[in-house]
């Protein structure tokens, strides 16, 4: 028989999130055959002085690099809110062209970015910063315990999940460390030429956490192209619209994989 071809998606989840947010969708790509690895970051359920960079390198070190050199397959990469930060810094040298001058055959493939923040980074800016210097309302800052808290998610997060399914993922959400937000970003690869082309962009339309309007002005700042798709929900999409989001993720990927 010959080894499975398809990539590898690395889902790389958003602030407070744990891999059983994604659960359902990550069932829904391993159907289709794809292949799929999510993890906790390190700056989840901890008030230690952990990082954005520190999240980056844990992606890079544990989540890419072991599927691209030790199990030798290609990885699209699934980053969600946060989380498009921490990923996107991770994939320096491991586009397509930088792996085939290194004569290596694996690479990530592409980067797909569900309502996540787009921050450039390599500036010294932190997460607050990227928010004009004040946090959402719904995101609480506790000092003393160094944690980053949103007491009531449900309206920003989950406001368009069953009552049961919002309740479910409430008890499954973790606060994370405050250090990650007042942490200078890591620069991203989404804006450099190695993956040019190769990045896409998950609008959710209507999203209470960072809105459709944000979205677009991130999108429209970044000076760059992007393949874009929209999906009805809230910030949760793979949550409240598994089956469509699967949908729109495995259309993408067949894109990157064609190039």
């Amino acid at each position: 028989m010959a080894p499975p071809t398809k990539p590898v998606f690395v889902l790389v989840p958003g602030a407070a999130h744990t891999p059983s947010h994604y659960a359902y969708l990550q069932h829904l790509l391993l159907s289709e055959g794809y292949g799929v690895l999510s993890a906790l970051l390190p700056t989840v359920g901890t008030g230690a002085s952990i990082t954005v960079e520190d999240d980056a390198e844990y992606v890079r070190s544990r989540m890419l690099l072991p599927v691209l050199d030790i199990e030798n397959r290609n990885v699209v990469m699934i980053s969600h809110s946060y989380g498009g930060m921490p990923a996107s810094a991770a994939a320096h040298g491991l586009s397509k062209t930088e792996r085939a001058a290194e004569g290596k055959t694996t690479s990530v493939l592409g980067q797909i970015f569900i309502a996540a923040i787009l921050a450039r980074g390599g500036d010294g800016k932190d997460v607050v910063a990227m928010f004009g210097g004040q946090l959402p309302p719904h995101i609480q800052i506790d000092e003393k315990e160094n944690l980053v808290k949103c007491e009531d998610p449900k309206p920003p997060v989950f406001h368009d999940l069953p009552p049961v399914l919002a309740d479910a993922a409430v008890l499954s959400s973790i606060s994370q460390s405050l250090t990650s937000f007042r942490s200078p970003c890591p620069a991203a690869t989404w804006y450099t030429e190695a993956f040019k082309g190769r990045c896409a962009y998950i609008r959710t339309v209507n999203d209470r956490a960072v809105p459709y309007e944000v979205q677009n002005m991130m999108l429209q700042g970044s000076g760059q192209e992007w393949i874009t798709r929209d999906i009805e929900t809230g910030h949760s999409a793979q949550l409240a619209a598994p089956e469509s989001l699967s949908s729109i993720i495995i259309e993408i990927a067949s894109q990157l994989e064609a190039m």
